[in-house]
């Protein structure tokens, strides 16, 4: 017996916030269709807003699984004050088949964001006090988006980290203290307290020859020896231990100094929500040419050792809000 179709009719509406988000994705056995899209003005003053509108197409297949090629419908298009964009006035459709998993982001590019240093959240007030590393420029009862805070909490998985606010939402300055400090109520999560960390650091890859041994006093000839980096590799922002991945056995003993060529080593973090590559190390980081640095290697584990590399501090960002999105959509699925 056949099962017939099921159309669902829903709406998504959210803040556009700085660096890219994922505002949709079709479900599992579901394909689905935007029927409207539009970003509005909604900042006060006479600012200039820019937003970008992306169609994602990621591959599930067994042996292209991971894979992303990204369509932008609309790139950095303004957006004038008391105006919106009209991005979707039709159909766009998103399949998911055991092959593809379709999906659409947006991506706001706006004045006064300012870097998170610190966020402490309250989950039983629900207010979360933000210190900022300049000055926010926020005055009580300003409406605020908020961008990539990592916080670690507790889970029935254990001790978890994760990327807030999740869904988006725009939020509203409660008390002002100090030019870099203000308070926001976020919600309340009962007996679930959070704690904010710096920044999370995905490895996407390395240049050629981005480390090389400088001292080995048990082995000189490995001195001058070019160290090639590969996945597994991953980055600690609270403890600054950056554990490297060889792609072969590396023969160096604990001491051993490296140096690394500046902007080899290729992260995306969760400040701007995994979006734009970023290089390290960078000129002004402890990691940077000049300086050479101590790692610790592991009995038995022939091309893996960690390195010190330098903690970071404060991740996530704020902003008054400018933009916001709504969009349309049917879903048809046959489950």
């Amino acid at each position: 017996m056949a099962v017939a179709p099921l159309n669902k009719f829903l709406t998504k509406a959210v803040p556009v916030a700085p660096g890219q988000q994922l505002v949709y994705e079709a479900p599992a056995g579901t394909s689905a269709i935007v029927l409207y899209a539009s970003i509005a003005n909604v900042g006060i003053g006479t600012t200039y807003p820019k937003a970008t509108f992306t169609h994602r197409r990621t591959s599930t297949a067994t042996r292209t699984a991971g894979n992303v090629r990204e369509t932008d419908l609309i790139k950095e298009v303004e957006i004038p004050p008391n105006d919106s964009l009209i991005v979707i006035d039709g159909r766009l459709v998103l399949e998911r088949t055991s092959s593809i998993k379709d999906s659409v982001l947006v991506n706001g590019i706006q004045s006064g964001i300012t870097t998170v240093y610190d966020a402490q959240y309250n989950n039983t007030t629900g207010l979360t006090t933000i210190t900022t590393y300049g000055a926010h420029g926020l005055s009580v009862g300003d409406d605020i988006t908020l961008a990539g805070l990592a916080f670690t909490c507790p889970s029935t998985a254990g001790i978890t980290s994760s990327i807030f606010p999740e869904p988006q939402a725009s939020f509203t300055v409660e008390t002002v203290g100090t030019s870099t400090v203000f308070t926001t109520n976020t919600g309340i999560v009962n007996t679930l307290p959070h704690t904010f960390r710096p920044s999370l650091h995905e490895f996407v890859r390395a240049n050629p020859d981005p480390i090389t041994i400088f001292s080995a006093p048990g082995n000189t000839s490995l001195q001058g020896n070019k160290i090639q980096v590969i996945k597994g590799t991953t980055y600690d922002s609270v403890t600054g231990i950056l554990s490297v991945t060889a792609s072969a056995p590396h023969n160096l003993t604990t001491n051993d100094t490296i140096k690394f060529t500046n902007e080899s080593l290729v992260f995306k973090c969760s400040q701007d929500n995994y979006f734009k590559e970023k290089k390290y190390p960078r000129s002004s980081d402890p990691a940077n040419n000049s300086n050479a640095l101590g790692v610790t290697t592991f009995v038995g584990i022939a091309n893996t050792f960690t390195v010190d590399v330098g903690i970071q501090t404060g991740g996530g960002l704020v902003g008054p809000l400018q933009m916001e999105l709504i969009m349309s959509i049917l879903e048809n699925s046959t489950v």
